[in-house]
C-alpha cells in the first residue's frame, strides 16, 4: 500500500523532512506491512497488523496487540486501537510507556464484543456485534444491529447502517448533526434530510459532516467558517458564504454528470475523489492541506490533484492533513 500525504508536519509525524508538505508526497514508504494510518496533530499511528506504531518528534514507539488490529482512532493526545478479540487499548502521549485496556462497558454477556470504534477530543464511541452503542463507558439506549460505519467529529458522531440510513448525536451548536436546528442530541437520531436516500459513505470533520449517496451525490452540512462545506459561489465575496448549514445540502459540481466516489473530512477542510480520478477539496488551506496555493480559505470544491495513475483505495484526513491510500 502507498500513502500520499500533504499538510502539517511540524512534529515530524509524517516521517518526512520539513514542517509542511506543500504537495502530495509518498510517506511511510519504509514500512512494508502498514495496513492503515491515522494522522494526528502531533503524531501519526500505523497499523502493522499485530501491533501499532506511534511516530512523533523523530521517535517511534511500538505497541503489541493480543490479536489482529482491526481499527485505530486518534485525537490530539491519544491513540485507541481495537483488536479482533474485542480488546480496546488506550495509549496517552503523556504516558506513552504505559498503555492500558479500556474497560467498564456493560456488555450483554460474555459472547458480546466490541467490533468498531471512533474517537475525538470529546467523544469515544464503541459499537458491539450485538448492536449496542457506547459513549465509553456509558451504554446508550440506541440499538441497531446493522451499523457499518462510525465517524466522530470534535463533539459529534455519525453512524451509517447497511440500509443507507444516517444517524447523528452529540453537540449540535454548529449544525453538524443535520437535524435542521442547533440543539444537542444525547442519543442517535436519524437525519431526516437524508431519509429515502441510500447513503454509502459518511465523514465527520471538526464541526461539519458529509455523506455520499449510492448515486454519487455529495451532501454536506454543519459549520462552514472556512468554506469546508463547499457552498460558496465563484466570484462572490467570502462574506457572502453561509456560516452554518443545519440540514444536508447537495453539492453541485461544474460538470453535472460528475459522480463522487470517495470522501474525507479534516478539522476544517473536505476532500473528495470524483469518478474521473481527480481530487477536489475545499475549506481551510493554511497548512497546504488542500494545495500549495496562497489562498487560506477555499469556499468551493476546487481541483487539487490528478490521480489517474493511481488505484485509490481510500481518502483520509488528519486535522490539518490530507491522505490518499493507494494500492
Amino acid at each position: 500500500m502507498k500513502f500520499l500525504c500533504n499538510g502539517f508536519n511540524l512534529y515530524g509525524q509524517l516521517a518526512s523532512p520539513g514542517y509542511l508538505l506543500e504537495k502530495f508526497t509518498p510517506v511511510f514508504g519504509g514500512y512494508t506491512t502498514v495496513k492503515d494510518i491515522c494522522v494526528g496533530h502531533t503524531f501519526s499511528a500505523l497499523n502493522l497488523g499485530k501491533s501499532c506504531k506511534i511516530i512523533t518528534n523523530g521517535t517511534e514507539n511500538d505497541f503489541g496487540s493480543s490479536g489482529e488490529v482491526i481499527k485505530m482512532c486518534t485525537n490530539d493526545v491519544r491513540l485507541v486501537f481495537l483488536d479482533d478479540n474485542g480488546k480496546l487499548i488506550k495509549i496517552n502521549l503523556e504516558d506513552i510507556d504505559n498503555p492500558s485496556e479500556i474497560s467498564g462497558m456493560l456488555l450483554m454477556d460474555s459472547n458480546e464484543k466490541i467490533v468498531n470504534i471512533s474517537c475525538s477530543s470529546k467523544l469515544a464511541v464503541a459499537y458491539s456485534d450485538k448492536g449496542s452503542l457506547f459513549n465509553i463507558p456509558h451504554k446508550l439506549d440506541f440499538m441497531n444491529e446493522y451499523i457499518i460505519d462510525i465517524q466522530c467529529g470534535k463533539e459529534h458522531c455519525l453512524l451509517l447502517d447497511e440500509h443507507g440510513n444516517v444517524y447523528t448525536f452529540g453537540r449540535g451548536s454548529r449544525g453538524q448533526l443535520g437535524h435542521g436546528q442547533l440543539e444537542d442530541e444525547l442519543e442517535p437520531k436519524q437525519v431526516d434530510g437524508l431519509a429515502g436516500i441510500k447513503i454509502t459513505q459518511i465523514a465527520a470533520g471538526g464541526w461539519h459532516s458529509c455523506a455520499l449517496s449510492k448515486d454519487g451525490d455529495l451532501y454536506t452540512w454543519g459549520w462552514n467558517g472556512n468554506g469546508q462545506l463547499g457552498l460558496g459561489i465563484d466570484g462572490e465575496p467570502e462574506e457572502a458564504s453561509i456560516s452554518v448549514m443545519a440540514s444536508p445540502r447537495v453539492i453541485d459540481f461544474v460538470d453535472s454528470q460528475t459522480n463522487v466516489m470517495k470522501i474525507a473530512c479534516g478539522g476544517r477542510h473536505t476532500i473528495v475523489l470524483l469518478d474521473d480520478n481527480r481530487l477536489y477539496g475545499c475549506g481551510w488551506n493554511k497548512y497546504k492541506q488542500l494545495n500549495n496555493q496562497d489562498q487560506e480559505n477555499v469556499y468551493t470544491f476546487t481541483y487539487i490533484h490528478d490521480l489517474s495513475n493511481e488505484e485509490v483505495l481510500q481518502l483520509k484526513c488528519g486535522p490539518w492533513n490530507s491522505v490518499i491510500l493507494c494500492k
